[in-house]
């Protein structure tokens, strides 16, 4: 399983040297973040291939390109195509999309299937999978409407991208490993975030902790997406608020992922 490090927790810095901070964290896999300044999809397919290029310099694969497909505007076929061939360009081979209502009140969902057939069949020649990102008040968001949602689509080369669904009720933090085994089936992608206990034990989870640290068990929700098949890429998308270096911070977070997988009997690619 490939461990990778996602640009967007490091904006502080140009794409090179956030492709440096993975590589000297011991990583050699990155989500490239279509943010400035790692990369401007206005820049088109020629800034692309050099953020590419940049990158393997470091010595670290671009192995996701972390488009907004599906928001901030992003939302006509044109932008699929746009978003495709930048994909293509930097020579990743997923592709992370948004499905949320294009317009505002939006209940029917099948404007957004048609923008997420339309990115898919797009990137298909290129060999690149369309992964949507689970998110609250999207259509990707509940078990049931992921389901609903990659089944109404319908093309192979679309998957899930699973994480833990955001704000979070404390108390069902204990379920999340039941939840990743049932939809890690569907994913080809994984995003790695923990959270803080809110102050009165009500409030939802907000980001800022470590993987080992967090309210969520890392040991058991990998543990239950291993049993249940699922071998894809692990990304650390958000380092914890504490005032350690972030190159000591990704450096404990991926120490943790390759310490629980080798507990898992699986070797990290």
């Amino acid at each position: 399983m490939r461990i990778a490090f996602c640009s967007i927790s490091a904006l502080d810095r140009p794409l090179a040297a956030a492709a440096e901070l993975a590589r000297g964290a011991g990583l050699d896999a990155l989500e490239v973040t279509a943010h400035r300044p790692h990369l401007d999809p206005e820049a088109g397919g020629g800034a692309a291939r050099e953020a590419g290029q940049a990158v393997r310099a470091a010595g670290v694969e671009p192995i996701v390109y972390g488009s907004y497909l599906g928001r901030f505007g992003r939302i006509t076929v044109a932008h699929a195509e746009r978003d495709a061939a930048i994909a293509a360009a930097l020579g990743t081979p997923l592709m992370r999309v948004w499905a949320e209502p294009l317009t505002e009140g939006q209940t029917d969902p099948a404007p957004t299937v048609a923008l997420m057939r339309a990115v898919a069949d797009a990137s298909r020649g290129d060999g690149v999978t369309v992964v949507i990102e689970r998110h609250l008040g999207s259509f990707a968001d509940t078990p049931e409407r992921i389901e609903a949602l990659l089944d109404a689509i319908d093309r192979p080369n679309v998957a899930l991208n699973y994480q833990v669904l955001d704000a979070l009720p404390p108390g069902e933090a204990t379920a999340q490993p039941a939840d990743a085994a049932r939809l890690v089936g569907r994913a080809r992608y994984f995003h790695l975030k923990n959270y803080l206990p809110s102050a009165d034990g009500r409030a939802p989870l907000q980001l800022g902790a470590s993987l080992e640290r967090g309210v969520l068990d890392y040991r058991a929700i990998l543990g239950a997406a291993v049993r249940a098949g699922y071998r894809g890429p692990l990304t650390i998308e958000f380092l914890s608020g504490d005032a350690h270096s972030s190159e000591e911070k990704l450096a404990s977070d991926f120490a943790f992922v390759r310490a629980v997988l080798a507990e898992l009997g699986v070797e990290p690619g």
